[in-house]
């Protein structure tokens, strides 16, 4: 009897504490899914606020040109053909309309249409109050959002009527295409909200949230489960023009919701991202260490249960080998970051990995390495947010490059790679390096900046040139520097 106690005492002692490891274990797992998935939602909308104030400062900056415009005009009475005038420009900036405002709800717009519209009145109260620029939004009576941007000019007068602001508005979908429906494949919601949570724009929402709700706040407290506190603590944050995030679950489905200030306005960006979309690949590991824990446990109450006294050497071996297998998920976890997060090509983590595999299964490809010229200078004259944004376009053109079933990766800095599957010819290869320098040396648009840079392209044959990839990579690297120094010596001559 006693010696079955003895069995029976350290089985019950080892499953509380597996059972107390394995909570606290998916309690710290959970949290740090919880910092890692919102701290990179963060990131990601920063860019998407970037872009939402380039646009705005866009349009505020032609409105007040196209102000001063009217303003001269109507020094001769050619008010009404000047803002006819500006109908051309509708296909260039994809507005809805462009018209002249006046606080008694007037409005002329570039059609002729003129009238009286005192529902727009909220859209142009702050910018009559605080005499600066706005954007804003209204809801027609379809239901459709319309995003606003209005300047204050200086009066002019059409038909008797003087007007003393001009403002262009966007359909909301048109918005939504500009400032990052893209984001994470597209599976994301994204809003624009007032200091109170109430709703200025929206994205097309990809989670279970209403298309056109009034405010934030009011419909995750009334349709979500989500910690009472935690909303109240982001209602807080979005009034001060403070960051954070929150948790919150929706028919059944658990996302995240993350939350910064735009910069101007008292407006503020607002993220959200299903939970699964965000670390369904950390997750996954997760469940595989957790699940085998749990067998190890099974496996030792079995032992126990049945009187086998393992030796103290076997156990502690059992047990390195157990630590052993969650180091290698852990490893596992970490190696799935293979994403630039700039420019969205593949890592170099990945592409090390990818060159092994080939390697291993002997399947040909071509090898390109690529390095931009006089991209230094560019980060000089105008900064590194164009030098960053210069990154982002020379990957979307290297995408252009290449087929679906090829890749493209950021090595670092302003270094690239491009491997093409299949066997390939040296002269293949040379008209595709043509072909890749053509597309990266087209001229750039960037903050209102002309930019232009050029690439040296190496390429190198698997197994063509070598049956070793660290020589296929050491033979483009170098071919990549020989074309650099090739394109020197022509731009001296």
């Amino acid at each position: 009897m006693w010696k079955k106690k003895e069995l029976w005492l350290p089985g019950i002692l080892l499953t509380v504490v597996v059972l107390a490891g394995l909570c606290w274990y998916g309690l710290y797992i959970r949290q740090q899914f919880y910092d890692e998935g919102t701290s990179n939602l963060l990131e990601t909308y920063e860019q998407v606020d970037k872009t939402f104030t380039m646009f705005a400062q866009r349009n505020w900056n032609v409105l007040s040109e196209w102000g001063k415009s009217l303003h001269s005009a109507d020094m001769v009475g050619q008010t009404k053909n000047r803002l006819e005038s500006f109908e051309s420009e509708r296909d260039t900036w994809q507005y809805t309309d462009v018209y002249l405002f006046n606080e008694k709800c007037e409005y002329w717009d570039t059609h002729g249409g003129h009238d009286t519209a005192e529902h727009l009145w909220p859209a142009f109260e702050e910018m009559y109050m605080t005499g600066k620029s706005t954007v804003s939004s209204y809801i027609l009576k379809s239901g459709e959002r319309r995003v606003v941007f209005a300047v204050p000019i200086e009066p002019v007068t059409i038909e008797g009527g003087t007007y003393t602001c001009l403002a262009v508005s966007y359909e909301n979908e048109t918005i939504e295409k500009m400032i990052g429906g893209s984001a994470y494949g597209g599976q994301s919601d994204c809003y624009i909200v007032y200091r109170n949570g109430d709703v200025m724009l929206s994205e097309e929402p990809k989670s279970e949230i209403e298309a056109w709700m009034d405010n934030l706040f009011d419909y995750l407290r009334n349709n979500t489960q989500v910690d009472a506190d935690a909303l109240e603590k982001a209602e807080q944050g979005v009034k001060n023009g403070l960051s954070g995030s929150l948790s919150y679950q929706l028919e059944g489905k658990s996302y995240y919701l993350v939350y910064q200030p735009v910069g101007f306005q008292d407006l503020s960006i607002v993220g959200i991202v299903s939970r699964n979309v965000v670390d369904s690949g950390m997750r996954r590991i997760q469940n595989a260490t957790i699940l085998l824990l749990a067998v190890l446990f099974f496996c030792a109450a079995v032992v126990l249960v049945h009187g086998v006294r393992a030796d103290a050497r076997l156990r502690v071996e059992e047990k390195e080998r157990a630590l052993h297998q969650e180091e290698q998920a852990r490893q596992q976890m970490e190696s799935l970051a293979n994403t630039d997060g700039l420019t969205g090509l593949h890592n170099e983590r990945y592409f090390n990995a990818l060159l092994k595999e080939k390697a291993r299964k002997r399947e040909p490809f071509a090898l390109f390495y690529l390095d931009l010229d006089q991209f230094k200078p560019v980060n000089d004259t105008y900064g590194h947010d164009v030098g960053d944004q210069l990154l982002k376009e020379v990957a979307n053109r290297l995408r252009g490059c290449v087929r679906e079933s090829d890749y493209a990766f950021r090595i670092g800095g302003d270094e690239f790679a491009l491997i093409i599957n299949g066997s390939m010819t040296e002269h293949f290869c040379e008209i595709r390096a043509e072909k890749i320098k053509n597309a990266v040396r087209e001229p750039y648009r960037l903050k209102n900046a002309a930019v232009q840079v050029g690439t040296s392209c190496g390429c190198a044959i698997y197994p063509g040139d070598s049956d070793d990839v660290r020589t296929i990579r050491i033979l483009a690297d170098h071919r990549m520097y020989q074309d650099k120094q090739r394109s020197g010596r022509s731009r001296e001559r």
